[in-house]
Order: structure tokens, then sequence, then C-alpha cells
């Protein structure tokens, strides 16, 4: 149907470290896990982070496209993130992200909502498949070896 929304994405791991840790690898460690091979902009040499902005990824020459801005920042339990990487910034999806305490370290569960109606959500679901993945690689990098169903 024309006015059908796609329900939300989601992604869990657990990384074997204290929320802090978690969430600092997450923001601040960004550019050491991302797939840049796999999701950039600008190719692998580029650099994503976080910056006043929001997050970004700047090219070696300097360019810079922004990926998402920040709609809550609150360490060590969330992060929120109007995503419009690719897509129409006047129209971004959110990206949240929440870090919980388990009994073997943190609980990093990604949330990918807010997607349009009709064909165009169709198109934004189908593009933003991957994050199991990413979590994954996310997950590595901080000490977990996850599974990859």
């Amino acid at each position: 149907m024309p006015g059908d929304v796609p329900q939300a994405r989601t992604a869990t791991v657990v990384v074997p470290v204290h929320p802090e840790f978690a969430f600092d690898g997450f923001t601040d460690g960004i550019h050491l896990w991302w797939p840049m091979e796999r999701y950039s902009g600008f190719g692998v040499e580029s650099h994503p982070g976080f910056d006043d902005r929001g997050l970004s990824e700047e090219a070696p020459d300097g360019r810079q496209q922004l990926w998402a801005e920040v709609r809550g920042w609150t360490p060590p339990s969330s992060l929120v993130l109007a995503w419009q990487l690719a897509g129409n910034p006047l129209a971004p999806t959110v990206v949240a992200v929440t870090f919980e305490a388990v009994d073997d370290g943190t609980r990093v569960t990604l949330v990918h909502d807010g997607w349009a109606a009709g064909v165009p959500g169709r198109q934004q679901y189908e593009k933003y498949c991957d994050w199991p993945l990413i979590l994954a690689r996310y997950a590595r990098f901080m000490g977990a070896a996850p599974g990859l169903d």
C-alpha cells in the first residue's frame, strides 16, 4: 500500500566492557571500526567522526559530508541521530543507540526508524539493511566475538 511505513530495524550486540567504554568506543573510536571499505561517501582513506555538527566523514582533500545530526547525547546510556547519509537531509530517519549494562558487559542496541511512507520508505528500508554487520564490526573492535547470523 502507498501509505505503508516499514517497521524499525533493530540490531544488538554485547561487548565485554562497561557502558562508559562501550559508548566511548562507539563514538570517539568510530574512525577505528567503521567499515569504510563498504560504507563511505569518499572512500577508504576518509575519516568518520563526531564533532559539534554531528557525525561527519572527511575526505583526504578536506571535503566533508554530514552523515547525521546528533539529537540526543546521553553518555553512557544513549545516542540519537537524525540520519541523513545518502538520503534527504530535510527528511532524515532516526538512529537510536542504547548502551545497557548486563552481566557480561554492555548490550548495545541500535534501532533505525522514522522511515517515509510508501515507496520512498521501502527504498530507505532496503538501503539501510546492514546494521547487524556494522555492529558486528564494532563488537569485534570492542573485544567481542559476535556471531554473524
